[in-house]
């Protein structure tokens, strides 16, 4: 490492020895920007390293925790995938987040604990869906609470369901209402088993309040509500009947009315009894659904202007695929690589990569276990729920970040790829996302990981944040120019772009 590199990467605060004088501190130059500027530097930063930088110094951690700054941040973070594991001991309760590195060509993967131990109960919880990085997670049949949680800042409330028992055809959505800065839990429910009457009730609970509210009926059989649904203040559904439906539904948080959206105009009365098998969510920011044409093929349909009905236009095609006789396969797009790739869940079982100009659907290996798991596309964010919730107790818990990099590598799904027998740092053997040692039965030549590598949570010094911050540098410009000093260079390439 050279002279330059060493002094980038000491403490923002430095100290010089005089002899027979007492130390001098020098302070940190990073912090004698303007307060925009900052921002818009620690804005760019992965969630990973902001999460760290609140335990660098004071000021950094008023400057992260400001609601202004988790605005700012939620408007450039990245896409991740959120990962849970289906029931399995313990396993349920076990959140993982995986970062894709915008270049496709590595993907770092960091398990996020999330298991409270004693707040929370023992038995399972599945999540519901997600909004602005924050979670709707509802318990088993056994535990009638709902939690809102960032999992990102381990913060969570518990809220009390306005009924004792659980509802017959229950669902749950969070959302959040930009007219009037406020998170709300939406319920939909029907009211009794013994009534033959076919309608649904609806509810509101505004969190900061404390407290449930009719809003009157609602639509029937919404019960299909998707994990990553939440776009332009309104959730989106379709919703699941014998005969499927012709619209998409929604719920707008504003007005706290329910609505429809129209599909394209190629759907068609013979397409509504393919909605069972659709999904639709959210992908680039922009509202999608996929429809199956057959089983071995189905399109992905994108809504570049929210509401317009013209707007939808058929962004992606995925073929080539080979079901087992008699069944249907389900696909939940999460990520476009910038190489144009899809990265896509599939069947529950396993993270598959399409390529539009080879049009084969192939197995990333970075994440495998020996179980079925949900992951869907998830914003992470820091907001938190002291600025949200002023009714609810908030409970927290601490947090562990272990990262892995790893370079991304693919196997054809019609060969049998072993499985990864996974260490994690401070844990026991378990079906965890990182491989210590790798059983490639197709011999595609995936690069083995080593788990020594990485560095303990919060294990970052003070100097190696202020080089990461001062090293964004390298992705604002193309050049590889020795920048000889980092702040002006900062001031200079961030107001320019701001």
């Amino acid at each position: 490492m050279n002279g330059r590199k060493r002094a980038a990467v000491k403490a923002s605060t430095s100290i010089v020895h005089v002899p027979n004088q007492e130390a001098l501190v020098l302070p940190c130059r990073i912090l004698q920007l303007p307060r925009r500027t900052i921002y818009e530097i620690l804005s760019r930063l992965p969630i990973k390293t902001l999460f760290q930088c609140r335990s660098v110094c004071k000021r950094f951690l008023c400057f992260i925790s400001d609601p202004e700054f988790a605005k700012l941040q939620l408007s450039k973070s990245q896409v991740c995938i959120l990962i849970k594991t289906l029931p399995l001991q313990n396993a349920s309760k076990r959140l993982q987040l995986a970062h894709v590195e915008a270049n496709g060509s590595t993907f770092e993967v960091s398990k996020l604990n999330f298991t409270p131990k004693s707040n929370l109960p023992t038995i399972d919880i599945s999540h519901m869906n997600a909004c602005n990085g924050l979670l709707c997670l509802v318990g088993s049949e056994k535990d009638y609470n709902i939690y809102v949680c960032n999992p990102i800042l381990g913060e969570f409330i518990t809220i009390q369901p306005p009924y004792k028992d659980r509802q017959r055809g229950s669902f749950w959505g969070l959302g959040y209402s930009a007219m009037m800065n406020q998170y709300k839990v939406l319920q939909s429910y029907y009211p009794a088993m013994e009534s033959n009457n076919r309608y649904a009730m609806a509810e509101i609970y505004t969190i900061g309040t404390g407290t449930w509210r009719s809003i009157g009926s609602a639509p029937i059989d919404t019960v299909a509500l998707p994990f990553n649904a939440f776009l332009n203040g309104a959730l989106h559904w379709f919703p699941c009947t014998p005969n499927g439906s012709e619209f998409i539904h929604t719920f707008d948080f504003d007005s706290e009315k329910f609505g429809t959206l129209p599909p394209p105009d190629h759907f068609r009365e013979t397409d509504k009894k393919f909605t069972n098998y659709s999904r639709i969510g959210v992908l680039g920011g922009c509202l999608f659904m996929i429809y199956f044409t057959n089983s071995t093929r189905f399109d992905i349909w994108v809504m570049k202007d929210y509401g317009v009905k013209e707007s939808w236009i058929k962004q992606f095609v995925i073929e080539n695929l080979y079901p087992k006789q008699g069944s249907w396969d389900f696909y939940e797009p999460m990520v476009v690589l910038n190489n144009g790739e899809i990265l896509m869940l599939f069947n529950n079982d396993a993270v598959v990569c399409y390529n539009q100009k080879r049009k084969n659907l192939r197995g990333t290996k970075f994440f495998r276990t020996r179980s079925q798991f949900d992951a869907t596309a998830f914003t992470p964010s820091l907001v938190s729920l002291t600025n949200v919730a002023k009714g609810e107790q908030i409970s927290r818990q601490s947090l562990k970040f272990v990262p892995y990099s790893m370079y991304q590598a693919y196997s054809d799904l019609s060969v049998s790829v072993g499985y990864w027998q996974c260490r994690m740092q401070g844990t026991k053997d378990y079906d965890k996302l990182c491989t210590e040692e790798f059983q490639d039965c197709a011999d595609c030549g995936a690069l083995l990981v080593n788990p020594s590598c990485s560095f303990p949570a919060f294990g970052v010094p003070y100097g190696a944040v202020t080089y990461h911050m001062y090293g964004l540098y390298q992705s604002w410009s193309c050049s590889s120019e020795i920048v000889s000093d980092p702040v002006e260079y900062v001031k200079k390439t961030v107001i320019e772009e701001t």
